[in-house]
């Protein structure tokens, strides 16, 4: 592992205690795509919930069934930890990460719920191609959002006309 780093980018797999779940979260270590690596932003940004879940705007009971959309979604962890507080969750990313993004999230998924112990407190989350200059992926986004999350978006901009 890289000092200083949470995560190796060069590790295949990452298992993360997410707010009380032990979810897998697979990365591709030869892609040449940043969204195809957990990075540490978005396991801060969990265990910032995880600290604040318990008071506040945070807490389930306030978060049951708010729309949440998080940009540049990669692997997704960020998007599960607002989906175990009850979130619903679309986890938007570019069409190179998809496959990767819809895998964690059909694999953890599964895991949830087959350990929750707290049935119902799960929201949802889906998967969703958004190139954020296209209208019909915005528009089949369906905003309005209550929350709009990213952690470590990065975004390209090719436009031969600039």
């Amino acid at each position: 592992m890289e000092a200083g780093r949470l995560n190796s980018p060069s590790d295949c797999a990452i298992t993360l205690e997410v707010l009380g779940h032990q979810l897998q979260f697979s990365q591709d270590p030869n892609s040449n795509h940043l969204g195809t690596t957990v990075w540490d932003a978005s396991m801060v940004l969990v265990k910032f919930l995880e600290k604040n879940c318990r008071k506040g705007r945070f807490s389930p009971s306030k978060l049951k069934g708010k729309r949440v959309i998080e940009l540049g979604a990669g692997c997704g962890v960020s998007g599960f930890g607002m989906a175990l507080l009850g979130c619903d969750v679309i986890a938007t990313d570019q069409m190179d990460v998809l496959r990767l993004l819809s895998r964690n999230v059909e694999r953890n998924i599964s895991r949830i719920l087959q350990m929750d112990t707290s049935p119902g407190r799960f929201g949802s989350i889906q998967v969703a191609e958004l190139d954020w200059g296209n209208e019909d992926h915005i528009a089949a986004c369906k905003p309005p959002f209550d929350y709009i999350i990213g952690t470590d978006v990065v975004s390209s901009y090719n436009d031969a006309s600039c």
